[in-house]
């Protein structure tokens, strides 16, 4: 998977090429894992693509921790609902949050899809995991140390995808149909026979 759009050197933007648009497209949550250990190398290069993830005001109100420790990831596990699947990962981000305002949780949600189309692009599986509740996410500050200021919102699960097992990818058939999610110019109104 390759993402090769960017920036050219008189500052205009490049068109993105098709593979760009599968590679978003395609992107799906892995939930099941092999025991090979993903490369301290790749996880530094996610990690320069989340600091350089945009947020509101450029106010980056993010902490993250890398845990690859498979007890720490274990107990991890536990600490939400939406949590489980970290059990079985070789690496984890967590992700800490200051602030508790919408524009915080778009941040957060911006950070985690930049870093699983990175993770993707460099043949690592993700998924996300969520600490949605106060008591779990004091269990994650408390685990990994983290200061009261930083909320644990969430974490993004890391590991070469086992593709013996299902995974949480739902099938092409479980997309609705483009004319039902959009309109064009106003509410009801199909797209026009040029963008067909």
């Amino acid at each position: 998977m390759s993402l090769r759009a960017g920036l050219m050197d008189d500052g205009t933007m490049t068109t993105p090429t098709p593979d760009v648009l599968a590679a978003l497209r395609s992107l799906r949550q892995s939930r099941r894992f092999l025991s090979t250990p993903v490369d301290d190398k790749d996880l530094q290069q996610l990690l320069e693509v989340a600091r350089w993830t945009g947020s509101a005001k450029n106010t980056q109100p993010w902490h993250l921790v890398v845990v690859t420790d498979p007890e720490t990831n274990r107990a991890l596990a536990g600490c939400g609902d939406f949590a489980g699947f970290l059990e079985g990962v070789t690496a984890s981000i967590v992700v800490a949050v200051e602030g508790e305002s919408r524009a915080v949780a778009y941040d957060d949600g911006r950070l985690q899809e930049r870093v699983m189309l990175a993770a993707a692009s460099l043949g690592i599986g993700s998924g996300t995991a969520w600490f949605s509740t106060g008591e779990s996410r004091q269990r994650v500050r408390d685990l990994l140390g983290l200061p009261e200021k930083l909320d644990p919102w969430s974490a993004i699960g890391l590991g070469y995808t086992d593709v013996s097992q299902a995974q949480a990818a739902p099938q092409l058939s479980g997309r609705k149909p483009l004319e039902e999610i959009s309109s064009w110019g106003r509410y009801g109104q199909p797209a026009p026979p040029t963008a067909l």
